[in-house]
């Protein structure tokens, strides 16, 4: 229990030494005065601390990993006791350090969602309204009343896997949203109707509470940036993408800078890749601007399978890219996933930073990623 005794140094000084120090660290601060406890549960140095914390790549399979590879460190723990009877796990949206996996329960073999903080080991299942289904798109974000007033906004177009239908049978497509302090799912709007499609390996980024996506016409060739307001509840197009994207190309999104987009563009044919960034989302006009461009015969494929989702990246603070990329490989026992990390500097220079080790193909054969940028946070699972 924290003692309630005070610190000697101003509660100001104290915050500024917290802000620097590691999170892995800080937690372990709540036991010594209450003072400090009181601090490190405020609501507002939370939010601080979250804006200065370095991304970093979380892999979840058997174990829960955590790879820093700006500072070259890892760490590993146990999958939460809920996951137990969960035989796969997918994040399917990420903001403010809280997870939002999707699981497929090995009993019942229904699929669940999980909103999850990996660092706090906070978990709250989500019921559904009806079901979840295969191909259901998800966003996270929250409004401008309060930053801690998340929700889910759930897409389904309408198309069924084959076990799905026959269980089913038919379902129109749907757009809902979750309030996780209601604890409610309510339907946004029973005529909606998209005509655009977003590009399935795009996981989406949440920037600012509102999330993106890589996007494309359902009738028309064009890709795009589209984004949902969860304060005003509505999809808008925010930009183009700066170039023309062929099948075998990888065109991955991120965020960057707290405020803007980035995104990577490998050529299939040539690796050859380029990053891009965005000025600041809530310009009046989102435009793009070439960050990196890197030619190098000798660069891997980062989007090796059709079956994989785009690779995940960051931009540390540093300037350089930190990509997580898998690869379907082939041995005499089985066939596994093989993870690798690399730096790409400024300068164009490729560095492997870690082998993250292989991980099993899904239950279907096909291969998944299950890498994910992920921020460390304070911020608690809503209850």
């Amino acid at each position: 229990m924290a003692s309630s005794e005070r610190s000697l140094l101003p509660i100001d000084i104290i915050e500024e030494i917290f802000c620097r120090i590691p999170i892995e660290y800080l937690t372990q601060f709540k036991l010594t005065c209450k003072q400090w406890h009181d601090l490190l549960k405020d609501k507002r140095f939370i939010y601080k601390y979250l804006d200065l914390v370095q991304e970093r790549f979380i892999r979840i399979d058997q174990t829960v990993q955590i790879i820093d590879p700006v500072r070259g460190a890892r760490s590993s723990s146990p999958i939460p006791d809920e996951f137990h009877n969960i035989s796969e796990i997918s994040t399917v949206g990420h903001c403010d350090g809280l997870l939002l996996c999707r699981c497929n329960d090995t009993r019942s073999r229904d699929s669940k969602l999980a909103f999850w903080n990996p660092f706090l080991n906070g978990i709250k299942w989500i019921k559904p309204m009806d079901f979840y289904l295969t191909n259901d798109f998800y966003g996270i974000g929250y409004d401008n009343v309060s930053r801690d007033g998340y929700k889910i906004l759930r897409i389904f177009e309408g198309e069924l896997e084959d076990d799905e239908r026959e269980m089913i049978g038919s379902c129109e497509p749907v757009i809902q949203i979750y309030d996780l302090k209601s604890d409610s799912w309510r339907v946004l709007d029973n005529d909606a109707t998209l005509d655009w499609c977003i590009d399935p390996p795009c996981k989406g980024v949440s920037v600012k509470g509102n999330m993106y996506w890589v996007a494309h016409w359902i009738k028309k060739p064009e890709i795009f940036i589209q984004s949902f307001d969860f304060s005003t509840e509505t999809f808008k197009l925010v930009c183009n993408l700066p170039f023309e994207c062929g099948v075998l190309d990888t065109a991955a999104l991120s965020s960057f800078g707290g405020d803007s987009l980035s995104l990577l563009h490998q050529r299939g044919e040539t690796t050859k890749i380029e990053v891009w960034i965005t000025n600041k989302l809530n310009d009046e006009v989102v435009s793009w601007t070439k960050y990196l461009n890197v030619v190098n015969p000798d660069l891997p494929a980062l989007h090796t399978d059709q079956d994989l989702a785009h690779p995940s990246y960051f931009i540390d603070k540093n300037g350089s890219i930190m990509v997580w990329c898998e690869k379907v490989m082939k041995d005499e026992a089985d066939d596994y996933v093989r993870v690798s990390v690399y730096e790409i500097s400024k300068d164009g220079i490729v560095i492997k930073k870690f082998e993250g080790g292989r991980c099993d193909l899904r239950s279907d054969g096909k291969p998944f990623i299950c890498g994910f940028v992920y921020v460390p946070s304070l911020v608690p699972v809503p209850e």
